[in-house]
């Protein structure tokens, strides 16, 4: 059988899986490992398994996720996902369960419940939080509830955050805006995130606009971070983006309502045959000048071994 062996000679991998590298660069410019990931599909379990390097520079497993569909036909289906933790010399620690219950409605839209449960030390599962979405279409335009419940002391399940959601989504463009209640010290649940998205075609390029809402000590949402992502798609199917982050910073005073921008990121991919290697490099304002961005400096990079890479 053909087998890939990629920088690390333990993650060898069979023909139709996948392993992604990851390394951060220091001050020095040096590429240091970082984490590693690999995928890989048997019996209808699909396992996903971090490995980062522990004290002694050895790889040691992080988080392993398994994911099953125990059940699949026209009206949904039902998938099973098991998460398990390692600590940092690699033995395993408290796993975590997700039924995940979709359901598809006659519109087109699908709701889902997603049950999440965590193991004691005995290794039994408890339920410690369910959410429901209830979704409709009209159209191109999807509408969502969600509603988060978690257990109380009593064992009884409550509400502690809702969620409304609206997508509009055609060919050439898509829109979201999604607002987070909580409750307030009253028990009323309030406006105290928002998230407005926007994403379309320009000049050749996909433009994404991303703003994120907070509220403030007087209960109205201000708008604390903006994300302005450009994306080209090259000629081998590899992409070009550039972000540009707009954030306040917490002490620093602000004089426009509009965040400062604060970081401009630019993620470049290539590809080699089945190998996609994809660098981030970052430009910061320094502190004596910070209306200005500074050089370019790279900050990691990801290396994916695979068929499906992206």
């Amino acid at each position: 059988m053909r087998t890939y062996c990629v920088f690390f000679a333990f993650l060898c991998l069979p023909a139709g899986a996948q392993q992604t590298a990851t390394y951060t660069t220091d001050l020095n410019g040096r590429r240091m490992a970082d984490a590693t990931y690999s995928t890989s599909t048997s019996g209808g379990v699909t396992t996903r398994t971090e490995m980062t390097q522990s004290v002694n520079g050895r790889m040691v497993p992080l988080e392993s996720v398994e994911e099953r569909v125990i059940r699949e036909d026209a009206n949904g289906r039902v998938v099973e996902r098991i998460t398990r933790k390692f600590d940092p010399n690699g033995r395993p620690g408290m796993a975590e369960k997700q039924q995940i219950n979709e359901r598809k409605n006659a519109d087109g839209s699908v709701s889902s419940t997603v049950d999440t449960f965590r193991s004691d030390l005995n290794g039994r599962f408890e339920l410690m939080e369910r959410v429901t979405t209830q979704a409709s279409k009209s159209g191109n335009t999807t509408n969502a509830n969600v509603q988060v419940e978690r257990p109380t002391l009593n064992g009884t399940m409550d509400v502690v955050e809702r969620k409304t959601r609206v997508a509009t989504e055609d060919k050439t463009s898509a829109q979201s805006d999604t607002t987070t209640f909580r409750k307030d010290p009253s028990g009323r649940f309030v406006e105290t995130f928002r998230v407005v998205t926007n994403a379309g075609e320009q000049n050749g390029q996909r433009v994404e606009n991303t703003a994120q809402y907070e509220s403030t000590q007087m209960g109205k949402l201000e708008l604390t971070q903006q994300s302005v992502a450009r994306v080209k798609k090259n000629a081998d199917g590899t992409e070009t983006k550039e972000v540009d982050v707009y954030r306040n910073v917490p002490g620093r005073v602000v004089q426009s309502a509009t965040p400062p921008l604060l970081e401009r990121q630019v993620i470049e991919q290539r590809k080699s045959g089945e190998q996609l290697v994809e660098t981030t490099v970052v430009m910061r304002p320094s502190i004596n000048d910070p209306n200005r961005l500074g050089a370019p400096m790279k900050i990691g990079e990801r290396v994916c071994t695979g068929k499906d890479c992206k």
